[in-house]
């Protein structure tokens, strides 16, 4: 059966592995239908043996290296604090300044949760609507960076 340290790959409701592939490690065993995963993330989850599959440590490693390698980086949140960030750009209006940087975190928020809805589902079952607010995103990213840098280069314009 399963033990501590075991790697495995999740399946789906059909026995095959989910898409795109999520694998983990077994943490803690409970019981003979029930293991507790640790996830690449280091998040863990519970789940029922039955939705698992062992697999050796090279084609772990395989199934990590590509989902690692399909992740693009993303922009991320402006770390500065604004109020004083106003303040040393005293020919701009401290409610312009605030402003992008409002759109800045919501279109930030945007970009991670599509990331995400990539990793769980996969590209191809992305809805129109979220897929629409995704390219949205993107460019509202581009204008707000580029007004950031243009007061201060050190903040980056991403290329997405």
């Amino acid at each position: 059966m399963y033990k501590k340290g075991d790697k495995v790959i999740i399946l789906d409701y059909n026995g095959k592995p989910m898409i795109p592939n999520v694998v983990g490690v077994i943490e803690e065993v409970y019981g003979k239908d029930r293991v507790r995963l640790m996830l690449p993330d280091k998040a863990c989850c519970l789940e029922f043996v039955d939705r698992l599959q062992k697999i050796d440590e090279v084609q772990y490693e395989s199934i990590l290296n590509s989902v690692r390698s399909s992740e693009k980086s993303l922009p991320v949140d402006l770390q500065l604090d604004i109020r004083k960030f106003a303040a040393k750009h005293p020919r701009r209006k401290k409610t312009e300044i605030i402003n992008m940087f409002d759109q800045d975190k919501r279109y930030i928020s945007i970009l991670h949760a599509y990331s995400g809805r990539v990793m769980m589902y996969g590209k191809e079952n992305i809805n129109e609507h979220f897929l629409y607010e995704y390219n949205d995103a993107v460019r509202g990213i581009r204008r707000t960076r580029t007004f950031f840098h243009e007061l201060d280069e050190s903040i980056p314009v991403p290329d997405i």
